[in-house]
């Protein structure tokens, strides 16, 4: 396991990068008035690492952008651990421990092969998360829930990697999951999504948000411009 987030510091981005077999799975906090927020929580395979890691922080909160494995896998049990609450979208209920409920679709031609092998791959039991229930579950229209709870952020919803999909902005920073990628070391378009079309719509929306980072669910955090770019062409090349 090769952890990045202490060689490699990238602004105020307080970030933990796990990588297993060449795929990083990023996890982020961010700070509140009494309290801190954990942002997605890895596979299985990272927890001793993310354990330590987490044990810094005073964990109040587990805020999931989605409820794919590689994102909530370790829910249920920092749940117990820490006693801290876990928050999710509504759209994203089905898929807990049930990768299969919402069939991925491949954003591009060349990344169809991947998803094949993501839909299959995903519905093994090896790759279910352990089961959990939200603490709070997120409708569309929560964009100002985390506020409640002390912590100085706005939800973004960004539906398309899944039906639920969620991002957070903080300050400079978008925490933006899936719906956005630098999972190969460079600004990228997620590979696959429940909804091509909602995801499209999601990262357009991205293009509108104020932010100097990308904070995605899977590389080192990434200049917002950098990544705008990257989205803006790719949407020229849907309408060209």
């Amino acid at each position: 396991m090769n952890l990045t987030n202490k060689t490699k510091p990238v602004g105020n981005i307080e970030y933990f990068c796990g990588i297993m077999a060449g795929s990083p799975m990023s996890c982020y906090v961010i700070h509140g008035e009494s309290s801190d927020m954990l942002i997605d929580t890895g596979m299985s395979v990272i927890r001793r690492e993310l354990d330590k890691w987490v044990g810094q922080f005073n964990i109040s909160h587990i805020f999931l952008t989605h409820a794919h494995m590689d994102h909530d896998g370790n829910a249920a049990y920092l749940h117990r651990r820490l006693g801290a609450k876990i928050i999710l979208s509504k759209a994203d209920s089905s898929l807990i421990g049930n990768f299969g409920s919402q069939k991925m679709c491949a954003t591009m031609r060349k990344y169809k092969l991947r998803t094949v092998q993501q839909n299959v791959f995903g519905v093994m039991p090896m790759f279910r998360s352990d089961i959990y229930t939200p603490d709070i579950v997120i409708a569309e229209s929560d964009t100002d829930r985390l506020r409640a709870f002390g912590f100085d952020a706005d939800i973004v919803p960004l539906a398309g990697h899944t039906l639920g999909s969620l991002g957070i902005l903080s300050g400079d920073v978008l925490y933006c999951g899936d719906a956005f990628t630098a999972i190969w070391g460079k600004p990228d378009v997620t590979p696959h999504a429940t909804s091509v079309l909602k995801m499209r719509e999601s990262i357009e929306r991205i293009l509108d948000i104020p932010c100097k980072w990308l904070a995605t669910g899977h590389g080192l955090p990434i200049d917002a411009d950098e990544a705008k770019k990257v989205i803006e062409n790719y949407l020229k090349m849907l309408n060209p």
